[in-house]
């Protein structure tokens, strides 16, 4: 009996240690991608009036949100569908988006994920490459 518990137990302390691994795995690939993926400034000049529809997800976090531009100038961001951690919304970097007319925007402290997918969403929505 006492050997079938222990058996159990080194198992699942087994799969917990293998589980962790993958995640890490995949969390710095994550990590890896939002550093990595490209978000530059638009020329918003060269962009009609109109709603444009962009989306990004990668790992735990993910974005579908809607950028309105009139008169060369985003007007506003909505944010169609998100997942993420309750609390990191990261909806101060649609507000910094706004006031700097960019996807280029520095990232909502202690929600980087959600920022940067926000920024990258809005940037291939502009930059017509979703």
């Amino acid at each position: 009996m006492k050997k079938k518990l222990l058996i159990i137990l080194a198992v699942i302390i087994g799969i917990l240690i293998i589980g962790g691994g993958f995640f890490k795995i995949r969390y710095d690939k994550m990590v890896r991608t939002f550093r990595e993926e490209r978000v530059e400034a638009v020329n918003l000049q060269e962009i009609e009036d109109g709603v444009y529809s962009g989306s990004f997800r990668e790992f735990l976090v993910s974005v579908t949100l809607d950028v309105t531009v009139s008169d060369n100038r985003i007007t506003d961001i909505e944010i169609v569908e998100q997942q993420g951690g309750p609390g990191y919304e990261a909806e101060e970097t649609l507000e910094r988006i706004l006031e700097a007319q960019s996807p280029v925007v520095d990232v909502v402290s202690g929600a980087t994920g959600s920022s940067r997918c926000i920024m990258i969403a809005v940037y291939k929505a502009l930059s017509d490459k979703n």
